[in-house]
C-alpha cells in the first residue's frame, strides 16, 4: 500500500495519520521506535521512507530470526524476543517484497546491510540462516562452500549448494554468474559424495572375480563417472573469470579432478589384478561377441522392425541415462546390463565383433603392423559399417537392412519407407568419439544424447517397436593425460593405452595379456610366429605416443573402457499417446551483460485437447541457430516455468519462463535461433525468432556436426546443406534497400539515407528505430560522425 499510493499512503500525506501509522505498525511489527529514528530523515516523512522503514526492520528481523546465535548488532537487539506471531508477519512482508517488488528490496536490504557492519564483519556461514535475506550472506555461505570443499565436507557442502544451485535465494535471481558458481559447487560435491559412496578400492565387499568387478562397477563406480562427466561438462560450459571467487573456485575443481583421478587409478589397479589372476575374459553372458546372437537376434524374430545403435564410445553410465529417459515411457519395457568390451577398446575391435563374428566363442581378427584391422567370419572379413551390416543382414534375414547414420535418421525425409522389408535397421553412430577425439566433448555429449533420443521417437514414430543401444567401448575423461605417462620403446609403436607386442611385460605399471588368453586366432602378423600380447597400462595413465594430448582416451583396461551398455527397449504399443499439439512462443528480452534472453511459453494449439485429455505437462525443448550448425548455444540458464536437464531445457506446458544463454562460432555474426523440440517430436511446432543475436568468437566453438564421422571411420549418410538465409526478406520493406547497401558497402550517409527512404523525416525515423530493425539483420549498425558527416555504419561479417 505504501509503495502503490494507496490508503496508508494517504494518512502518512496527512500529518494527522503519520502517529496512529506508527503506532500500528509497532504494535503488529514491532517496528522499534530507535530503528524508525535511523531509518527516516527529519520531518514528516514521505510514503516512500515509510515503506523503507517498514521493509528494512522486516529484513532485520527475518534475519535475526534465521540466525543460530544472538545477533551482534546493538540495532538487532531484542528481537528474538518479540512474539511469534510478529515475526512471521514480518518474515512474510519480506518474502511478499522479494516475489513482487524486487527492485525495492535489493535496494532496501543492501541499504541496511550497511547499517550491520558487525554483522557483515562476523558472518559466519554455519550459524547463517536458510534465508539469504543480505547479500552479505549469500557472500559468506559462498567463500564457506569452497574452503569446506578443500576439506571434503561433501555433505556440509551440499547442505549450501542443492537449493542455491536451482537460483533459490533472491541474489542469484539475475546474478548468473554466481549462480553458475554455485552449479559448479553442486556438480563438484556430487563428484565427492559418490566417490565417498563408491570406497577408494573395487576389492571390497568380497570382489573376487571379474563378474564381481562389473556388478560392483554398475553398482558404485557408474556414479562416479557420470558425476565426474557432468561437472567436465559443467566446467566447460560455465567456468569463466567472471565468475565469483574465480581463482578459489578454479582451484577447488581441479582438486576435484585429482580426487577422481586417485579413484580411477586405484579401481584401474584392482581390476587389473583382478584380470591378471582370473583372466581377462568374463563368463560367456557378459562378452561383448555373442550380443548380437544372444539379444539383438532374438527380438528381430518377433514381427515388425528392430533398431540396432552401435554408438562409438557411449559409456556404460551413458547408457545409464538413455535408460532413464526411455524406461518411462508408456507400455514400455526395457532393460539395462553391462557387457565388458572386447581387449583392446577401440573402434576397429568393438564396432565390428557387434556383427556376428566370432566362431564357437573364438575370434579371428587380422593384425597387421600393431593395428587391428578387422574380423574374420570364413566368408567375409568385417572391417567397416558395410560389412557389419552385411554380416548382421545374413544372420537375421529380410528383403532388406538399411544402415543409417544417427545424422541420416534425424534428417530422413521418409523413415517408413526406407524400413519397408526390413527385420533390422542399423544405425550407426560416432559423434561421441568424434566429439572427444576433437577435443570439445564435455560442451556438446549432452547434445548427443538428445539426439539418440531423439532418433529413437522418429524411429518409434516410423513403426519400429524394438530397440537395441550398445557400444563399442567407452573412455577415460583425463584432464592432465600428461600425467603418469609411461614409456613403451619407441612413441612409434605405441597407441595411447594399449600395445601390441610380441613379448608379454614385466613391470609394476603395466599389464600384459596373450591374445591366446583372450580367444583370438590370429591371422596375419603373428600367425605361426611367436605369440602376441597386448600391454596396457595398469591404471588409467596413457602411454608416450606421437599422437594428441587430448584427454579423451580409450584402448585399455579400465572399467570405464571395458564397461559397455547393452539397452533393449521394446513399445507394446505404436507411437501417439500424446494426443494434443505444442507450440512454442518466444520474444527476446533484454538480456544481461554477457547473456542474451528470450522470454518463451509453451501452449497448447488451439483446436488440440486440452491437458486433461492426453496431453503432457512439460515439453523438452532445445535452442539452436538452424541456419548456422558451427555456432554452438551454451550456458543455458532457465528461470520460471522451466528448468535445464540433461542438457534439454524442460519446459511447464502453460508456464512463462526466460532463458539466458550465450552463443559461440568461428566468427563474430548475429543470428537467429530457434526454440523447438529436443526429441524431434512432431507435436510440437518450433518457432525461429525474427531477431538476432551475437555470437561471440572463439576457437572452442567446434559442434559436432550430426553424420560426421572421426577419422577412423567414414560417414555413412552426408548430412545436406542447409538453404541460404533470406535476412533481407524478413526485414519491413522500407528498410530492405538500406541493410542491402550496408551489407554490401559497409556504411550508409544520412544524405544517402534519406534518398534511399525519400526525405529526412524518414531518416530520423529510420534512426529513432535503428536498435529494432538491426536485431533482424546479421549484423550490428552503428552510428558516428566523420567530419561533420553522420554515418551509418555496418559492425561484423555478413553472410
Amino acid at each position: 500500500d505504501l509503495l502503490s499510493g494507496g490508503h496508508v499512503a494517504g494518512c502518512i500525506a496527512a500529518a494527522e495519520g503519520v502517529e496512529p501509522l506508527w503506532a500500528s505498525l509497532e504494535a503488529r511489527a514491532g517496528l522499534a521506535p530507535a530503528w524508525r529514528a535511523d531509518a527516516l530523515p527529519p520531518g514528516p516523512p514521505r510514503p516512500a521512507e515509510a515503506a523503507f522503514a517498514l521493509a528494512s526492520w522486516a529484513l532485520a528481523v527475518e534475519y535475526v530470526d534465521d540466525l543460530a546465535r544472538p545477533p551482534k548488532d546493538p540495532r538487532l537487539k531484542g528481537i528474538e524476543k518479540l512474539p511469534r506471531a510478529v515475526i512471521d508477519d514480518c518474515r512474510a512482508l519480506a518474502g511478499h517484497l522479494r516475489d513482487r517488488h524486487a527492485t525495492f528490496y535489493q535496494r532496501t536490504a543492501d541499504e541496511t546491510e550497511g547499517w550491520l557492519v558487525d554483522e557483515v564483519l562476523g558472518a559466519d556461514a554455519a550459524v547463517l540462516g536458510k534465508i539469504d535475506t543480505f547479500r552479505f550472506e549469500e557472500d559468506a555461505v559462498l567463500k564457506a562452500a569452497l574452503e569446506a570443499l578443500d576439506r571434503e565436507e561433501w555433505s556440509l557442502v551440499l547442505g549450501w549448494a542443492a537449493a542455491r544451485a536451482k537460483g533459490e535465494s533472491f541474489w542469484l535471481r539475475d546474478d548468473h554468474a554466481r549462480r553458475s558458481a554455485w552449479q559448479l559447487i553442486h556438480g563438484a560435491v556430487q563428484l565427492g559424495l559418490a566417490v565417498k559412496a563408491a570406497g577408494p578400492t573395487l576389492r571390497r565387499k568380497g570382489v573376487q572375480s571379474v563378474d564381481e568387478a562389473v556388478a560392483a562397477y554398475v553398482a558404485r563406480g557408474a556414479a562416479v563417472d557420470r558425476a565426474h562427466r557432468h561437472l567436465e561438462q559443467q566446467r566447460a560450459k560455465q567456468l569463466f573469470p567472471y565468475l565469483p571467487e574465480f581463482k578459489l573456485l578454479r582451484e577447488r575443481l581441479d582438486h576435484l579432478r585429482e580426487v577422481w583421478r586417485a579413484w580411477a587409478d586405484q579401481w584401474a589397479i584392482d581390476f587389473n589384478d583382478l584380470c591378471h589372476e582370473h583372466g581377462f575374459l568374463p563368463s560367456p553372458g557378459l562378452q561383448q561377441r555373442g550380443l548380437f546372437d544372444e539379444v539383438v537376434r532374438p527380438l528381430t524374430q518377433e514381427g515388425g522392425v528392430t533398431a540396432v545403435f552401435v554408438v562409438d564410445a557411449l559409456r556404460y553410465e551413458m547408457g545409464e541415462e538413455l535408460y532413464l529417459a526411455l524406461e518411462g515411457s508408456a507400455a514400455t519395457t526395457a532393460h539395462l546390463r553391462p557387457r565388458l568390451a572386447e581387449l583392446p577398446t577401440v573402434t576397429n575391435v568393438g564396432m565390428n565383433v557387434l556383427a556376428p563374428v566370432a566362431r564357437d566363442g573364438r575370434l579371428r581378427p587380422t593384425v597387421r603392423d600393431g593395428a587391428f584391422l578387422g574380423f574374420s567370419t570364413g566368408q567375409l572379413r568385417v572391417d567397416d559399417p558395410a560389412t557389419r551390416r552385411r554380416a548382421m543382414a545374413d544372420r537375421v534375414g529380410g528383403a532388406v537392412c538399411p544402415l543409417l547414420s544417427l545424422g541420416g535418421v534425424l534428417e530422413a525425409g521418409d523413415l517408413r519407407a526406407q524400413l519397408a522389408g526390413a527385420r533390422l535397421v542399423v544405425v550407426h553412430s560416432l559423434e561421441v568419439d568424434s566429439a572427444g577425439e576433437n577435443g570439445f566433448g564435455p560442451t556438446v555429449f549432452d547434445t548427443i544424447m538428445q539426439q539418440l533420443r531423439a532418433a529413437h521417437r522418429l524411429l518409434r514414430e516410423a513403426g519400429v517397436r524394438r530397440f537395441v543401444f550398445t557400444a563399442d567401448h567407452g573412455f577415460l575423461l583425463l584432464s592432465d593425460p600428461s600425467l603418469g605417462r609411461i614409456t613403451h620403446g619407441t612413441k612409434a609403436e605405441a597407441s595411447r593405452r594399449h600395445v601390441v607386442s610380441a613379448a608379454p611385460e614385466a613391470h609394476k605399471a603395466k599389464v600384459s595379456v596373450p591374445l591366446a588368453a583372450l580367444g583370438y586366432d590370429v591371422e596375419g602378423e603373428g600367425a605361426g610366429g611367436p605369440p602376441l600380447h597386448l600391454v596396457f597400462p595398469a591404471s588409467t595413465a596413457v602411454f608416450h605416443t606421437h599422437q594428441g594430448t587430448s584427454g579423451f582416451v580409450h584402448g585399455g583396461n579400465s572399467l570405464q573402457e571395458r564397461v559397455i551398455p547393452v539397452l533393449t527397449v521394446v513399445h507394446r504399443a505404436a507411437a501417439g499417446a500424446d494426443t494434443a499439439r505444442y507450440v512454442v512462443t518466444a520474444s527476446a528480452g533484454p538480456g544481461t551483460a554477457d547473456m542474451h534472453q528470450l522470454r518463451a511459453q509453451v501452449g497448447v494449439e488451439l483446436g488440440q485437447r486440452t491437458l486433461g485429455f492426453g496431453g503432457s505437462q512439460t515439453v523438452e525443448l532445445r535452442l539452436r541457430a538452424p541456419e548456422a550448425p558451427e555456432v554452438v548455444v551454451d550456458h543455458v540458464v532457465a528461470l520460471g516455468g522451466a528448468a535445464v536437464e540433461r542438457g534439454a531445457v524442460v519446459a511447464k506446458v502453460g508456464e512463462e519462463f526466460d532463458l539466458f544463454f550465450k552463443l559461440i562460432g568461428p566468427d563474430e555474426v548475429k543470428v537467429r535461433v530457434e526454440l523447438g523440440s529436443a526429441t524431434a517430436s512432431e507435436a510440437l511446432r518450433p518457432m525461429v525468432l525474427a531477431e538476432r543475436f551475437a555470437v561471440s568468437p572463439t576457437p572452442r566453438a567446434k559442434p559436432t556436426p550430426v553424420g560426421v564421422a572421426s577419422s577412423a571411420e567414414p560417414p555413412t549418410t552426408a548430412r545436406p546443406p542447409r538453404p541460404a538465409d533470406d535476412w533481407i526478406g524478413a526485414l519491413e520493406p522500407s528498410v530492405r534497400e538500406v541493410f542491402s547497401h550496408l551489407a554490401a558497402h559497409g556504411v550508409v550517409t544520412e544524405e544517402e539515407l534519406g534518398k534511399m527512404l525519400g526525405g529526412a523525416r524518414a531518416a530520423r525515423r529510420f534512426a529513432n528505430e535503428l536498435e529494432r530493425h538491426a536485431r533482424q539483420a546479421p549484423f550490428d549498425v552503428r552510428i558516428d560522425f566523420v567530419g561533420g558527416v553522420k554515418r551509418f555504419v555496418r559492425e561484423g561479417s555478413t553472410p
